[in-house]
């Protein structure tokens, strides 16, 4: 198949280009930036998915369309420029896309759109409730995707709420395992609220699954790995893996306290914030989901562990640790 990967140098967009392309598809990968590194027989194409002109020639023909790209961790970008990426360009680019003959289009969501869950484990019919700005605009996002959906043709429409990605070369997982192998990791409040992360890997073999799979068009579904943890239980496995311990505990409301002082000096300094109040959603949102719809649909089998998979990521930090 061809298939088109928007947002190609993220973490996921990476791993799914090199995925894609070893799986013998003619793999077009789009971003705003050229990648450092291109590989050998994937076709990068510079582009912001606003720029229909530059989008339509590069979906010309494209079987697949899996669109990751959206404003996720940027620093200091208005609100205005989170709603101008995560919802104002979909409906265009879906009318794009189905111009262009595509196929399928799969839109990566996030199950960030359901906030914290009242109880858990939730699935894709539980409460919207998003919380922050990225999470609001990627559920207007898809409330803009489903609209489309009533008139989409012959072109299939997927929604997917991935879980916490991690794997090789996430950044996120390599700072909880540095910090845990330092004991110095900090945790917020009590620690009992529940994470969902997803490996790579398990991902990917859902997108393959996914792809031009009929009774997946004009759903949602949500991708999690095998098992949820407490947030307690996750840095655990974490200390088992590097041989470290964790740190102090300190009480939430302490924690919101510092990340609000942090964002308003990160705001004035336009840098990263090291806390802030949406990373503490890891130690207060309750984030566990159950996948048999996709199970059911699609065959969707995640298998690997988070123990494996934690032990993967610090193996491959190697002296980085």
């Amino acid at each position: 198949m061809r298939v088109v990967v928007t947002g190609a140098q993220g973490f996921v967009g990476r791993h799914l280009v090199e995925h894609l392309h070893g799986r013998g598809h003619a793999v077009t990968a789009v971003d705003v930036v050229r990648p450092a590194a291109a590989t050998p027989g994937v076709n990068y194409v510079a582009a912001d998915i606003r720029q229909l002109d530059h989008m339509g020639p590069a979906l010309a023909g494209a079987d697949v369309v899996v669109h990751l790209a959206s404003a996720h961790l940027q620093v200091g970008l208005p609100e205005s420029f989170y709603q101008s990426v995560n919802v104002e360009s979909l409906y265009p680019l879906l009318e794009t896309a189905r111009a262009a003959g595509v196929r399928h289009f799969i839109h990566t969501s996030s199950v960030g759109v359901h906030g914290s869950l009242p109880t858990v484990p939730g699935n894709e019919d539980s409460p919207l409730a998003p919380e922050n700005l990225y999470e609001r605009t990627k559920a207007a996002g898809e409330a803009e995707v489903r609209r489309f959906m009533e008139q989409a043709g012959p072109m299939g429409v997927t929604i997917l709420r991935p879980a916490w990605i991690y794997g090789v070369g996430d950044s996120r997982t390599e700072k909880i395992l540095r910090a845990v192998s330092r004991g110095r990791f900090v945790t917020f409040g009590e620690g009992r609220n529940h994470r969902h992360p997803i490996h790579i890997d398990d991902y990917l073999a859902g997108q393959d699954r996914v792809m031009l799979e009929p009774k997946t068009f004009g759903r949602t579904y949500i991708l999690a790995g095998p098992q949820y943890l407490t947030a307690n239980e996750l840095i655990a496995v974490a200390a088992r893996v590097t041989g470290g311990r964790p740190g102090i505990r300190v009480p939430l409301g302490v924690g919101y306290a510092a990340g609000a002082a942090a964002e308003a000096l990160a705001r004035v300094l336009r840098v990263s914030p090291p806390i802030s109040r949406r990373t503490l959603a890891f130690f207060s949102n309750e984030n566990a989901f159950d996948t048999s719809r996709a199970r059911s649909d699609f065959g969707f089998a995640p298998r690997i562990d988070v123990e494996h998979g934690f032990a993967q990521v610090w193996a491959a930090m190697g002296t980085r640790g």
